[in-house]
């Protein structure tokens, strides 16, 4: 941090005051960096400020909307841009993510290419915009046939157009987009429709979801558009709480795969929906930034005009069993530190059990109900089935497909390193101890950090 000039954070807001105080609350307020606090005392947030310089604007719009006189000063002075704005919702309106996941990529790339000095374009992504597909997925960029051939018959595309299909693509999904907005008059029914649309787009070119088949077109079209911009894209799996750094634990929202552990321990969910063959791909959210950190430091330097995929995922390195992480670790921590429930009584855990089709966890949701001795007992369960229902349609295809994926290029970036670096920046997967990161840190951290328990463990 000392070495880096000024960052620039793009933030939406409605004035540059409004900027500030978003970037007050949610980066230099946030317990993540107390570390940092420790460190510099009185002059952290001087300090802090005299790094990051909060900037109105939004990445849907061209040049970022930004003010003029300031979007020139970044083309002058920038050498690395960051994308890491998205919307992570599954089933979200099919506007509000193309103009994010999509349109935002789009116009990154092209204020990159009008800065002087840029090194390097970073973008993060996921590893689900990979197809669903036998054998192990390696870190390779799309072909664009691969969703054109759903749309055109691929005799029919012309090899030479071929570059520019990700802009006919999503200009085609705008026109569908704005011709669902003028079909429908009541802006409830609209947004009904657009969350609809979104999830037929994905499902027929072959997305389980409209999160995952967005940032696939995302990729695409930075590929297509970056001419001789250097690209690294990392593509995180299923990203949770901190292994080590700044401290263990550290997690911010109720994502992944936490609300199925907190529903466990609270007694609500006993089962859920998998195969017992499955791999839970998860990694922490440090050695994700870690694993970014060293890809940029490696072609910020080398600067060459091309692009870099790096998986970073658990699945093939240092698999971990959905079955055992259901059955067994959520089950341990819970034994050895029991939620409590309205009257302060510890609640007795069950094992989440695997169930391996939606038709036998919707029976068992509605067994478990029936279970309630009271009509209100009895109305919250079935409250608690439909958020239950909605979270096995959200997950079903990360926790009943085999997927599996290799991390050759990020693995051949850790052995780059020198051993000093590597301890500085770690991101070796294989050193997890999954038993005790799940049961000692990933669900105290949960707990602590976001239900705000005083988690009895010793995180």
């Amino acid at each position: 941090m000392p070495d880096i000039d000024k960052m620039y954070v793009i933030i939406r807001a409605k004035d540059k005051e409004a900027a500030k105080k978003r970037l007050k609350a949610e980066i230099l307020d946030v317990e993540l960096f107390k570390c940092m606090k420790d460190k510099y005392g009185k002059h952290y947030e001087a300090f802090m400020m005299s790094k990051l310089v909060p900037v109105v604007g939004n990445v849907s719009q061209t040049d970022l909307g930004m003010e003029q006189e300031l979007a020139y000063a970044i083309k002058e002075d920038v050498h690395i841009i960051i994308n890491s704005a998205a919307v992570t919702s599954f089933f979200p309106r099919y506007d509000e993510i193309i103009d994010i996941n999509a349109m935002g990529p789009y116009n990154l790339m092209g204020l990159a290419k009008k800065c002087s000095k840029l090194k390097l374009f970073l973008h993060f992504s996921t590893i689900y915009v990979n197809l669903p597909r036998p054998g192990t997925i390696t870190e390779e960029t799309f072909s664009i046939t691969d969703i054109t051939e759903r749309e055109l018959p691929l005799n029919s595309i012309n090899k030479s157009f071929v570059r520019f299909l990700p802009a006919v693509i999503l200009e085609n999904e705008m026109k569908l987009i704005a011709d669902c907005k003028k079909t429908f008059a009541d802006p409830a029914l609209v947004a009904k429709e657009l969350s609809e649309l979104g999830l037929q787009r994905a499902n027929k070119f072959g997305w389980p979801n409209t999160y995952t088949f967005v940032k696939a077109l995302g990729e695409m079209i930075i590929d297509s558009v970056r001419e001789d911009v250097p690209v690294v894209i990392m593509r995180p799996s299923i990203v949770e709480g901190t292994y080590k750094e700044p401290f263990p634990g550290w997690i911010e929202g109720f994502k992944g795969f936490e609300p199925l552990a907190i529903s466990n321990g609270q007694g609500k969910l006993t089962g859920f929906i998998g195969t017992l063959d499955a791999i839970l791909d998860v990694v922490p959210v440090d050695m994700v930034v870690n694993a970014s950190l060293a890809a940029m430091a490696m072609h910020g330097v080398t600067r060459k005009a091309d692009i870099n995929i790096y998986h970073i995922a658990s699945s093939v390195s240092n698999p971990l069993a959905l079955q055992g992480c259901f059955e067994v670790y959520f089950y341990e921590h819970f034994k050895m530190w029991p939620c409590v429930d309205a009257s302060g009584k510890p609640i007795n855990v069950q094992n989440l059990k695997i169930i391996t089709s939606m038709e036998e966890f919707d029976a068992h949701l509605l067994r478990e109900a029936t279970k309630s001795s009271t009509p209100s007992q009895m109305v919250e369960m079935r409250k608690f089935m439909e958020r239950a229902k909605y979270m096995a349609k959200c997950y079903q295809p990360f926790t009943t497909y085999p997927y599996r994926f290799s991390m050759n290029n990020t693995e051949r970036l850790w052995e780059f390193m020198s051993e000093d670096e590597k301890k500085k920046f770690e991101f070796d997967l294989k050193s997890i101890d999954w038993k005790h990161y799940i049961i000692n840190v990933h669900i105290p951290g949960l707990r602590k950090h976001v239900m705000k328990e005083k988690c009895p463990s010793k995180l």
